[in-house]
């Protein structure tokens, strides 16, 4: 069913981040592509996982908070936004 997004289109990057987030939270993982979709595990995934899970104990990471994430993220995208 299409959507007119028009009025969305128009928001900050911010209220846009907002709005992806409050959908996605409305979302059960077991909904999505069916449960099974969460039962693979793509090696290079789990890799690329188990190197920063030793990287992170070998007090080599650096671990956020998700609002120090989200920040982050955002700052880089007004950076990014402003550098055009």
């Amino acid at each position: 069913m299409p959507y007119d997004i028009s009025e969305i289109k128009k928001l900050s990057t911010e209220e846009k981040l907002r709005i992806i987030d409050e959908l996605w939270q409305t979302i059960d993982e077991s909904e999505v592509n069916g449960e099974e979709a969460f039962d693979e595990e793509d090696p290079e995934v789990v890799a690329m996982l188990q190197e920063r899970i030793e990287k992170y104990e070998r007090g080599e990471g650096k671990s956020y908070s998700w609002e120090e994430a989200k920040a982050i993220i955002l700052s880089n995208i007004r950076q990014k936004q402003d550098a055009k």
